[in-house]
């Protein structure tokens, strides 16, 4: 004989996320405003922050949006005036807070 129906819905229907992902083999997924870390101190994190930078070659201000999903990282990006390439190097804290962000020249 098979399953019951209503056993199987049950069981399916009160796993959390956590218990989805063990079950299916996935990663776990970052939800934004999610606590971070596994902590009680509620600390959550951003994606991502908006700034406004310098261009180190024609000096003009920009915006920028920087991804904080990441560990600390430079990269290079175009700037948006004078399309010359800026290298973008970022402090992120283990709780993926922005802690620096310096541009300079990329010869």
């Amino acid at each position: 004989m098979g399953a019951d129906p209503k056993k199987l819905l049950a069981e399916v229907t009160t796993l959390d996320a956590a218990s989805i992902d063990a079950l299916y083999g996935l990663e776990p997924v970052f939800e934004p405003g999610q606590s971070i870390g596994g902590g009680a101190d509620g600390a959550t994190a951003e994606l991502g922050v908006f700034v406004e930078l310098q261009c180190p070659w024609c000096g003009e201000p920009y915006g920028s949006m920087l991804d904080l999903t990441d560990a600390s990282r430079s990269y290079i990006e175009d700037c948006q005036i004078c399309c010359r390439p800026i290298e973008v190097r970022l402090d992120v804290s283990e709780r993926g807070e922005l802690e620096n962000v310096s541009t300079s020249r990329s010869d």
